[in-house]
């Protein structure tokens, strides 16, 4: 979990709970760890790319 930000857990919480593939986030304490527990922590345009509803160009 975030020592830096603790309050930033609850994101955690709720995608494990929910069994959540990603978490979309600006925040930069979550987007530093990249990945927790096998659930990704995109930006929203990366997300977006990544799932084929926006190409680089288009950025």
């Amino acid at each position: 979990m975030i020592d830096a930000d603790p309050t930033d857990n609850v994101f955690f919480e709720c995608a494990l709970d929910g069994k959540a593939d990603y978490i979309i986030s600006g925040d930069k304490h979550l987007l530093d760890l990249g990945l927790y527990k096998g659930i990704q922590i995109l930006k929203a345009k990366e997300f977006l790319i990544k799932e084929g509803c926006l190409t680089e160009s288009e950025t």
